[in-house]
This record gives C-alpha cells, structure tokens and sequence, in this order.
C-alpha cells in the first residue's frame, strides 16, 4: 500500500535508516516508564467470532476484560476519545450477522450504545474519534462516513476508491487518512482526503504491496503497515510524512516477522502487534522506540497482556 519514496534496509528498501538501528532482539529490562492507559483486543482468530476488549492500566498495573458481560459479539478495534473517557469500537449485536459501531464511557455499568443499529443491516466498522471528540469517522459498506456521537450522520464522503477502509483524523481534523486502491484490483495505499476542499492526494502507494492501518502520531507523521515486497507479504511498520517526505521504515521491524498495528505512545514510542519469536503465540504486544529500534514485550508490565491467542488492535491514551 504505498508509494514509498526510498525507505531503511531492515525491510527490503532502497536507502539507509535516517535514524541509527539497533539488533532486532527484544530487551527484558528497562522498559520505558508509562502511566496512561492501553486498550487492544484479543481473540482465536478473525472469524472464530471471540474477540473480547481489555484495557490495562499502567500506572495502576491492572487489567480488566471490559467486554466480559457486553451483549455483543467479537468487539474489537477500539479507539479512545481524546479525553480519554469513552471509546469507539467495532461489533456484532447478539443474534445479529451485522457490523456496527458502538459508543461506552470508560467505567461505565452500563451496556455501550449502538449509534448505528438505526442504519440496518449495514456493515459499519473502523470507528476513529475526531480530534474535538465530537465526530466518529467510520467506513460503511465500504464508504467513508461520518457522525455525531449520537449516530447522526454529518457527511458522507466521496472518493475513486471503491474500498475506503481505516480513516483516521490528522491533527486539526481538516484532513483524515485513510487505506483505499489506486485503482481497480490494485494494491492498497494511504490516501489524505481534505475535508474542506474534498481533494484527495496519494500518500504512500506502492504497485503490488498492500500498505494500509495509517494512524496520526502529530501534526507531521503518521505510522502505517505495509508488506515488506510482492513476494514477501510480512507487515512491516512505516513512518510516514505528510508533506511527502520519504516514509522510514522503521528500525524494529524483521523482515521474516509480522509487525502490525502501531499506535503512538509519545514522540518516541509505539506500542504493536508481532509475530516475533519469543512470544507466547500468535501476535504479542511490544513497545518499540521509533529512534533506536529498541523493543520490549508488554510482559514486562503485566504477564497477563500476551496470551497464546493474539493481541492486536491497540490504542493509547494518556489520561
């Protein structure tokens, strides 16, 4: 999925590390010290229709299923509000075959809200919070979409591709990101759409290599997934730029391992989703520094994150 510029060896790219790299192996001491919240999904696989939420929290070293006595079906892919204090997330009703969108504050007794069972038997999925924390950018049927927290919708969007999955706001929230085809039966790429003048300009696209799961870091960078070639269809993470500057990919990353699913910590750190060896099975989470390729598994904190089934999906907050 991109049209990448020249990028780091480590993922079969053209150019050498901007940053300096590190060897690959995962540290097991001197974790960085975090004090904010992670929340990410766990389940068998994709369609085993299991996926349960955790949030673990680091300052108090707790985890908790929050999704343990939910009425809903395989929740995943969730995103704080910038405040921290409710979520978005993707999930099928119980007795229902339908993706939709659901809205819960953080510690709530409550059931979470479906703000788009109104809409039918739509396939509605991917929900992101705007940067005000007053609209959720979502894909339905394939289309980007955009509402109020109630489920109102405020605008649809139109644009070439016939798949546009993964928005995501920049900073300001006059733009999103997003994963979308060139063209018909190419591979995906990052796409910035203006929400002002619904102009659209290619990011990162690459003929033949998926890249796709852009997420904002700050007001210059976002980080994206992409495979490492053609033939070698591993995720790899990327840093990418959105004055066009060359994407980096990333120093952590291992060609003949899966890196997938990054969220920004700080201006140094991410937290993803690996295949990795070392692991206790399917994708584990990790914490790697952009910078230095350093990386630590998320058992150093809490041996109850990583389990024999995977962790994918994650999502930081501060508060």
């Amino acid at each position: 999925m991109i049209y990448l510029q020249g990028l780091v060896g480590c993922c079969g790219c053209s150019k050498t590390p901007e940053k300096p790299s590190v060897p690959s192996n995962t540290s097991t001491t001197n974790q960085p010290a975090l004090s904010g919240r992670l929340i990410f999904h766990s389940y068998s696989c994709y369609s085993c229709n299991d996926s349960k939420l955790y949030i673990y929290d680091f300052a108090a070293n707790t985890i908790v299923n929050i999704s343990s006595t939910w009425t809903i079906n395989n929740v995943m892919n969730a995103h704080f509000s910038p405040d921290g204090k409710r979520i978005v997330f993707m999930g099928i009703p119980i007795n229902t075959n339908n993706w939709d969108i659901f809205i819960w504050s953080v510690g709530s007794t409550l059931q979470p809200t479906n703000i788009t069972a109104a809409f039918g038997s739509t396939r509605d999925e991917d929900p992101k919070f705007s940067n005000s924390g007053n609209e959720i950018i979502f894909k339905q049927n394939g289309r980007m979409k955009e509402m109020d927290t109630l489920g109102n919708i405020v605008r649809s969007f139109t644009v070439s591709q016939a798949e546009a999955s993964m928005p995501f706001y920049i900073k300001g929230d006059t733009a999103v990101l997003y994963s979308g085809n060139a063209s018909s039966g190419s591979a995906a790429g990052v796409f910035k759409l203006s929400l002002f003048s619904n102009s659209i300009q290619m990011i990162s696209a690459l003929p033949g290599v998926e890249a796709y799961y852009p997420i904002v870091r700050d007001d210059t960078s976002f980080l994206f997934t992409r495979w490492v070639s053609t033939t070698n269809h591993n995720d790899q993470i990327y840093l990418g730029f959105l004055n066009g500057k060359a994407a980096w990919c990333l120093s952590f990353n291992e060609a003949d391992q899966n890196f997938s699913d990054a969220y920004p910590v700080n201006s140094n750190y991410v937290i993803l989703s690996s295949t990795k060896p070392g692991g206790k099975g399917g994708y584990d989470l990790y914490i790697a520094d952009i910078f230095t390729g350093q990386k630590w598994s998320l058992d150093l904190y809490n041996a109850a994150i990583n389990s024999t089934i995977h962790q994918l999906g994650a999502g930081y907050t501060n508060y």
